[in-house]
């Protein structure tokens, strides 16, 4: 399945929510609001099927405000460029969203969980092949927004569509 077809886009886009959710240390970052989230029990599949995926991880890009209360992952893709190299293959930009509370930062880890859960995503997709996108490349990341109650962080990783 080529992305050069659009169509085939959101398929391959759910193959980088799987290599997400088969993460558990980022699971439980995500999952679990106290300060000890990685000696907590690992998720199930039927817990990641319906209480992290389109919940904590989305596909859909939109967080409302009743769902800042947890961290939250989304995804956007933000363009998609013919390859200069090889007009049959196109470059595509994806931008990630790291949500999380401000009461929620400190974790029992000499890390902080903004950073903890950037870490962990980087480890998920950083030169990582996802069968039909391509190999990821990135990780750069920015701060988005700051406010009094939450924290958005944006990572950035290419790849270039390939059959």
């Amino acid at each position: 399945m080529a992305t050069r077809n659009l169509e085939d886009l959101g398929p391959n886009l759910q193959k980088v929510v799987s290599r997400l959710q088969s993460n558990q240390r980022l699971l439980k970052l995500l999952y679990y609001t106290g300060k000890d989230p990685y000696s907590e029990a690992d998720l199930t599949q039927e817990q990641i099927k319906n209480e992290i995926y389109e919940k904590l991880i989305k596909v859909v890009p939109r967080v409302g405000s009743k769902e800042l209360a947890t961290s939250i992952v989304t995804m956007r893709v933000v363009r998609g460029l013919s390859n200069p190299g090889n007009n049959e293959f196109r470059d595509f930009e994806l931008d990630l969203e790291v949500f999380v509370p401000l009461t929620q930062w400190f974790i029992k880890d000499s890390n902080l969980r903004p950073f903890a859960i950037m870490g962990e995503i980087h480890k998920s997709l950083n030169n990582k092949t996802i069968d039909g996108l391509g190999k990821m490349v990135g990780g750069d990341f920015q701060i988005n927004f700051l406010t009094d109650e939450i924290s958005c962080y944006e990572m950035v990783y290419r790849f270039t569509s390939y059959d």
